[in-house]
């Protein structure tokens, strides 16, 4: 019976495994909240009837309270005859009437209660009457008649009467409330209990309920939330666990269909891992270039794909036909930069054109003897397009012995590896052209570097013997010659200097970069420092204050490059200076990233806004600017930065001078933090100063 209902349990939705639930868990919960609410409902009309009893016990009491009114105010005036005694009764004849139908009303639906206080009523309302005759009477002096009915006692009678039927009453409402509150008691036990079972009743179905729903829904979700996690960090594997799920519900239709994805991820992994792995090394160039590299495809995909021939063909645009450039196994001597007619191989041209894989199979049926060199290779066959830029450039030909489907070849991992081929291709192709071009570039530039060194020195002789002979005339012939005939003399000389002096900045700027040394850590500090001592006497002279930044990181460059970067900025910051009474210059560095960004600052003429940019043109010069130079220091400054992948600008700043930025990779804070402030004629080297760790 169980294994039948274990069936039938699997065998439905969830929905339905839900609802049933649902009704199994509400079903006897409801019919214990039904019991509990009627069980709630009687002891709400006991805890009414016992008020509406304890009610009447007091309608009793009041009625016990006016009768005795009546009588004491009776005999008050009999005693008095002042009308003064009769207002208790007054008072209670007006309360009588309408507290006797309150206690009606209360006790209407006790059995016998009613029709004792309708007695009651009666007799009280016999006294009253009498009463009030005898009031009568005796108002009218006939006092001898009262004096009479009282003795007679009968007035006194009825009193105990109405006060004995009062007590029976009270009796048997104080007996009614008893079993009223036995009732509420016994009933309240009763909801208690019972909302204790509903309540315990209720726990276990949960339970039971909240078991069948983990067993049904919790677990299953639960394993396999377990087993992705275990797909996404476990080794793949060829198959994977199946799953320990038989129900026929969402959940099991889940488990089935996760297993086969599981199953399709393995695969696609291992696959992908293989595609990976052939590619790292089919993409590796060797000192076998090209060529070397297409034989290792063939090879690796005969390995890989399980086919008996693979051979790459690529497309002749110019012959219109297909080059064999590489086969597998015994078939590359036979077939290397053989010539393939291009409709040899109709498979491959329709790969080629629709950029897809195409299949053909039977090809032994073949008997034209266009393609009986083709049928030696195999009878099955496989072309996969090889795209560079979605363009195509060539087929992977894969061919097997025997005939095979369509769907019996592993179309997936085909396709990818011949992406990874493709991709190896491309990359070897653009590589072997770019050695050939780098290789010519080399080659001309270094005709172009020798050219501009021979057209230099071919420059400097004719300029230095323009100098050198302007010269001679001056010194040889001078005290012969007029005034304007001395004026061209030296202008020639000039014009001579000047054009020696351009040629040597010109080899200066083509020399930047020649250098082949190893870059190596370089503290701008130290390098600052020689610049510094070397023009100790010049800032001295002009009495110019150098501040240097505390803390420069070190730097990867040439040490004498990044010495003639900051001989070049503190010379033009000292000559654009010296119009200054207290002439200033500091030196800052920051890092952002992995630059460091040095600041050259003076406070000098600066450099108007248009300017600012051509200034690190040759030879240019602003026409402000009145100090001498050859308006080449700022090229070589961009030159030298640039070769370290840096940049160098006029930075915008509102106050007077000129701010020169440049940068430069950093290497890290392994230098020493050093105060640096270096006042005009001070020329101790920094390795004297102060060092801060």
């Amino acid at each position: 019976m169980s294994v039948k209902l274990g069936r039938w349990w699997d065998q439905l939705r969830v929905r339905q495994k839900v609802w049933t639930v649902v009704l199994v868990l509400s079903l006897p919960l409801i019919a214990a909240l039904a019991v509990h609410v009627t069980l709630i409902q009687r002891l709400l009309e006991v805890q009414q009837l016992s008020e509406q009893t304890f009610q009447a016990r007091g309608q009793i009491r009041i009625l016990q309270r006016l009768a005795v009114d009546v009588t004491s105010a009776f005999r008050g005036y009999l005693l008095t005859q002042q009308d003064e005694f009769l207002k208790p009764m007054e008072e209670a004849e007006l309360k009588m009437g309408p507290t006797l139908a309150r206690t009606i009303e209360l006790v209407e639906n006790v059995p016998g209660l009613a029709t004792d206080i309708r007695g009651v009523s009666k007799r009280l309302s016999e006294i009253l009457e009498s009463k009030r005759a005898l009031i009568q009477q005796a108002r009218s002096g006939q006092m001898k008649d009262v004096m009479v009915y009282v003795r007679s006692g009968k007035g006194i009678a009825l009193s105990d009467t109405i006060r004995q039927d009062l007590q029976a009453v009270e009796g048997k409402l104080v007996h009614r409330l008893r079993e009223l509150d036995e009732n509420e008691t016994r009933l309240a036990r009763q909801a208690f209990w019972g909302l204790l079972l509903a309540v315990g009743g209720g726990l276990a179905l949960g339970l039971f309920s909240a078991g069948v729903l983990a067993r049904s829904i919790t677990t299953p979700l639960t394993l396999l939330h377990s087993s992705v996690v275990r797909l996404g960090g476990e080794a793949p594997q060829a198959e994977p666990v199946a799953l320990p799920i038989r129900s026929s519900d969402e959940i099991g239709q889940l488990a089935r269909a996760y297993e086969e994805m599981a199953g399709r991820i393995r695969r696609h992994i291992l696959e992908l891992e293989a595609i990976n792995t052939i590619g790292n090394e089919i993409n590796t160039i060797g000192p076998d270039g090209l060529d070397g590299l297409l034989w290792r495809i063939t090879d690796r995909a005969v390995e890989m794909l399980q086919v008996d021939v693979c051979f790459v063909m690529l497309r002749d645009e110019k012959m219109g036909c297909w080059i064999v450039e590489a086969a597998s196994g015994e078939w590359h001597d036979k077939l290397y930069k053989s010539v393939m007619l291009w409709e040899e191989f109709p498979v491959s041209v329709c790969a080629f054109e629709t950029g897809q894989p195409a299949f053909e199979a039977g090809l032994r049926n073949d008997l034209r003897p266009a393609v009986v060199r083709r049928n030696l290779m195999g009878e099955s066959i496989l072309s996969i397009p090889l795209l560079s830029r979605d363009a195509p450039f060539g087929v992977l030909v894969l061919m097997q012995e025997r005939k095979i489907r369509q769907e019996d070849w592993n179309l997936r991992l085909a396709k990818g590896f011949a992406g990874e081929a493709a991709i190896a291709i491309s990359n070897a192709r653009l590589y072997e052209a770019a050695q050939q071009k780098r290789k010519g570039l080399e080659v001309r530039l270094k005709q172009l570097e020798h050219l501009a060194e021979t057209l230099a020195h071919d420059m400097k002789a004719p300029g230095e013997r323009m100098e050198g002979l302007a010269a001679l005339l001056l010194a040889k012939y001078g005290g012969k010659l007029d005034q304007e005939a001395k004026r061209v003399l030296a202008l020639i000389q000039e014009n001579g200097r000047i054009l020696t002096e351009r040629i040597e900045t010109i080899l200066e700027v083509v020399r930047v970069g020649s250098r082949h040394e190893a870059i190596e850590a370089v503290d701008p500090s130290l390098v600052i420092g020689d610049v510094l001592k070397s023009m100790a006497g010049e800032l001295e002279a002009r009495k110019v204050r150098v501040h240097v930044a505390r803390e420069l990181p070190m730097v990867p460059c040439h040490r004498a490059y990044l010495r003639q970067i900051f001989d070049n900025l503190i010379s033009n910051a000292v000559k654009f200076s010296q119009s200054r009474p207290d002439p200033e210059i500091r030196i800052e560095a920051r890092t952002k990233g992995d630059r460091v960004h040095f600041s050259v600052i003076d406070n000098g003429c600066g450099i108007p806004p248009q300017h600012r940019t051509r200034v690190f043109e040759p030879f240019f010069r602003t026409s402000a600017s009145s100090a001498k130079g050859t308006g080449i220091g700022l090229t070589i400054v961009k030159r030298i930065v640039e070769l370290y992948g840096g940049e160098v600008w006029i930075e915008s700043s509102e106050s007077p001078g000129t701010t020169v930025t440049f940068t430069l990779p950093v290497l890290g804070d392994l230098s020493p933090l050093r105060p640096r402030s270096i006042e005009a004629g001070q020329t101790a080297p920094p390795d004297a100063r102060e060092r801060h760790g």
